[in-house]
């Protein structure tokens, strides 16, 4: 039980808060005085008929509670949508609809307690839900009661320092598995044999380590033959065009193979586009009805692929990891293998792919003693190469 008196935020005016047997209601007051002298009354109200056994009766609230689905949802199209990015917004509706709304969905936004959200916690991390996912279930949640702090609708947060929340949750462990150099030339095979519309979209994939949603949004505009590379500037989010994950535009190198195969894929498009009278498409990757490629057209080729090659189910994001493992089986730098993937930082591609970059590395001291070993004679013969005293030094 409480009555507490705060300012609106950002507005003029005050508010005297209620919260009575697990309800909230609220008035508001233009005058401070006017809202202390009211709060007096309503606690001394209450103090009485809880010494009277007596049920506490108050006016009808100005405004009535919302249920943390109606303001989330309100919050989504008002502010999400519209300060955020699509891929952003969709993943906040994804998590609310399977995490949050089950679990809260029904309960008024004063009702929901920072025990409630701790309890859940513990609830999604005994179902094997790792504390990245966690944070993300989360992430929504918290934003939403701070926008509802600013608004004057609540007081206070129960998702605010998210950490301590999650903190003892298990960390979410690398689920990597990335194909191997044989399983590679299956897929591509098989693929080129019975989806070859696919082929050069699956070539690329395993060659750039390009991202399904860059991959779709591929323009041939973004391709330079002459300098073999691509800059990857746009990102295809369920249909919807966006900027790529990071905000950045990457270049990230064309292998002989791929340029050839992208090359001649242009060459058939514009002969079909001429004989058919139509515009050249701007996009590199289509269906087979000559629309831009969609998630679904291309995942349910690749999982037939991997079906008919007779290989492991694995997610088409594991392609952009085989060619991450492809490169560090090639002993590439680790700075390049972070500008060609586009991480943000070179302590995410050391964190994701550090298991690949493990093994028995011993020869490399090795080489040390290959190096050092004296097999040559101990004086050098030749005067010319010997070090030759510094006439300016005191001896």
């Amino acid at each position: 039980m409480g009555v507490k008196v705060t300012q609106r935020t950002g507005k003029s005016g005050w508010w005297v808060s209620i919260i009575h047997n697990n309800s909230r209601k609220r008035k508001r007051f233009s005058d401070k005085k006017v809202a202390v002298e009211f709060a007096k009354k309503i606690e001394a109200k209450i103090r009485w008929a809880e010494a009277n056994g007596s049920p506490v009766v108050f006016s009808q609230p100005e405004q009535n509670m919302p249920t943390l689905k109606g303001y989330m949802e309100n919050w989504l199209s008002a502010y999400v949508d519209n300060n955020c990015k699509f891929s952003t917004a969709s993943g906040y509706r994804q998590v609310c609809k399977k995490h949050l709304y089950p679990a809260l969905g029904s309960r008024t936004l004063d009702q929901v307690t920072r025990k409630d959200v701790k309890d859940l916690v513990a609830t999604w991390n005994s179902q094997g839900l790792k504390k990245r996912t966690i944070l993300n279930i989360l992430t929504p949640l918290r934003e939403m009661f701070n926008h509802a702090i600013d608004d004057g609708t609540v007081t206070a947060n129960p998702v605010s320092k998210v950490g301590m929340i999650v903190k003892g949750c298990k960390a979410s462990s690398a689920h990597i598995e990335p194909l191997t150099t044989i399983e590679v030339k299956a897929l591509l095979a098989i693929t080129k044999e019975r989806y070859s519309f696919l082929y050069p979209l699956f070539l690329c994939a395993v060659r750039t380590g390009m991202r399904e949603g860059e991959l779709i949004g591929l323009q041939w505009e973004d391709i330079d033959f002459l300098g073999s590379f691509i800059e990857v500037r746009h990102n295809v989010v369920r249909r919807q065009e966006t900027s790529t994950k990071t905000n950045r535009i990457r270049r990230v190198d064309l292998s002989p193979q791929l340029q050839a195969e992208l090359l001649k894929l242009k060459e058939n498009l514009q002969l079909e586009s001429s004989m058919k009278g139509q515009s050249f498409p701007k996009w590199v990757f289509l269906t087979p009805h000559g629309n831009r490629m969609t998630n679904e057209v291309l995942r349910k080729g690749f999982y037939a692929c991997l079906e008919s090659a007779g290989l492991r189910r694995v997610r088409f994001h594991d392609l952009r990891h085989t060619f991450a493992s492809l490169l560090i089986q090639q002993n590439a730098n680790v700075k390049y293998i972070q500008q060609q993937l586009g991480h943000s930082s070179i302590n995410i591609t050391l964190d994701v792919y550090s298991h690949l970059f493990e093994g028995d590395h011993r020869h490399q001291v090795q080489r040390l003693d290959d190096e050092l070993l004296e097999t040559s004679p101990r004086r050098v013969t030749n005067p010319e190469n010997a070090p030759q005293p510094d006439p300016h030094r005191e001896g």
